[in-house]
């Protein structure tokens, strides 16, 4: 008969996040990992099968958790370009509050591993792909033109906040990024009036 387990799992995945996220897959040791958990590695193996299971697991919760508040914002705003800046200020909010201080947990991984690892590559694709899909409805809510094309220019912005939340960046440079690509968004709009 199989044990119980005798920890809390998104507990001891938040634990976990916080030594990947930090350190990335290749520089987190398991010992720490296992430390940051309160668990022995026999223990982590018993409940992840391996320290790739135990990433993926955390990439999964990672998108949860910090991901969804942000997504949700985008996909319910009724105006779609206030759905946008919405999501962009979350995001801006989490670089500035240290949600974000490492950059994002999902980014790192795709670019550390998506050439040797199927399964991250994976996850990280759908996620992008999700998010592409979202800014593409809130564009199309506004009618806004070329929503396919201008929902791949807001997935690159995106990402790049992600990657320039590394560098500390002050909230007044965070919002120039922001405000020039919502801008852009009009311009099509403007030269057609």
């Amino acid at each position: 008969m199989a044990r119980h387990r005798e920890f809390d799992e998104n507990d001891a995945l938040d634990a976990a996040i916080e030594v990947f996220w930090r350190r990335g897959y290749s520089g987190a040791p398991i010992q720490e990992i296992c430390d940051a958990m309160g668990l022995n590695p026999g223990s982590v193996y018993a409940a992840f099968g391996n320290k790739h299971g135990l990433f993926l697991a955390v990439i999964r919760r990672y998108l949860d958790s910090m991901n969804r508040p942000g997504l949700e914002l985008l996909e319910s705003t009724p105006c779609g370009l206030d759905g946008i800046r919405a999501y962009f200020d979350f995001i801006a909010d989490g670089i500035i509050n240290g949600n974000r201080r490492w950059g994002c947990l999902g980014t790192n991984a795709f670019v550390e591993l998506k050439e040797l690892d199927d399964d991250v590559a994976q996850l990280m694709s759908d996620h992008l792909a999700r998010l592409e899909a979202a800014f593409c409805g809130a564009l199309k809510r506004d009618s806004l033109e070329n929503p396919e094309s201008q929902a791949k220019y807001l997935l690159c912005v995106a990402q790049g906040l992600n990657v320039l939340a590394k560098t500390s960046p002050s909230r007044g440079s965070l919002n120039s990024v922001i405000d020039s690509a919502m801008a852009s968004l009009m311009l099509p709009r403007l030269a057609a009036e």
